[in-house]
C-alpha cells in the first residue's frame, strides 16, 4: 500500500468511525455504500460483491467491521473505469 492510500484509507476509517462507530449495521452500511439495504442484503446473500459482514447470531444481526467497509470501497475504486 503507497503512502497516498494508507492515507486515504486512515482518513476514510477515521471518518466512518467517529459517524458509525467501530461496526456498521446494514442500513449504515448501506448508506456508505450508497445503496438500498435490500440491495445489500441481496448481495450478502449471494456472497459476492459485500463487504465483510459478522454474524451475531440473533443478538444484533449482521454487522460490518468499519475496516471491512473501508477496505471494500478502496478495492471497489480501484476497478472502477478511467476516462480521460
Amino acid at each position: 500500500m503507497s503512502i497516498e492510500d494508507n492515507t486515504l484509507y486512515t482518513t476514510m476509517l477515521q471518518s466512518l468511525i467517529k459517524k458509525y462507530g467501530l461496526f456498521l449495521n446494514s442500513r449504515e452500511c448501506a448508506e456508505t455504500l450508497g445503496i438500498s439495504g435490500r440491495t445489500l442484503d441481496q448481495r450478502r446473500k449471494s456472497g459476492s460483491n459485500c463487504p465483510h459482514y459478522v454474524d451475531q447470531f440473533g443478538k444484533k444481526g449482521i454487522v460490518y467491521p468499519a475496516q471491512a467497509v473501508v477496505q471494500f470501497q478502496l478495492e471497489k475504486s480501484k476497478q472502477a473505469v478511467q476516462t480521460a
